[in-house]
């Protein structure tokens, strides 16, 4: 989860489900795995009390996160495309106004102009 071109603000979220269940949850903005059902705080229990498991999943984070958006940064965000504009004059009906100005933009991304 990131909202922000600071990669180091991202949250690292790897959930598990059994039956359509959240059980057992890891985030790294806690740190820990969460249990939600009897059953995940147990495995949370045992999970959190494995340091190699710990350091297998925060390292995740890095490898997955951090360096997958860095080239989606890189290769996709940066990109722009230039747009195409159309202006031209029309003469509404029924208006009192002797004509309007329309312009219309297309095949642009960012769409944010």
């Amino acid at each position: 989860v990131f909202n922000s071109t600071e990669l180091k603000d991202m949250e690292f979220i790897r959930s598990y489900y059994y039956n359509q269940i959240e059980y057992v949850r890891f985030s790294s903005s806690v740190g820990r795995f969460v249990g939600y059902t009897e059953f995940g705080a147990k495995t949370a229990e045992n999970w959190n009390n494995d340091p190699a498991e710990l350091s297998r999943i925060r390292a995740q984070k890095e490898i997955y996160c951090h360096y997958y958006c860095g080239l989606y940064y890189s290769h996709v965000l940066t990109k722009s495309v230039t747009p195409s504009v159309r202006l031209h004059s029309t003469t509404p009906l029924g208006v009192h106004h002797p004509a309007m100005l329309v312009c219309s933009v297309y095949d642009f991304y960012p769409k944010q102009i």
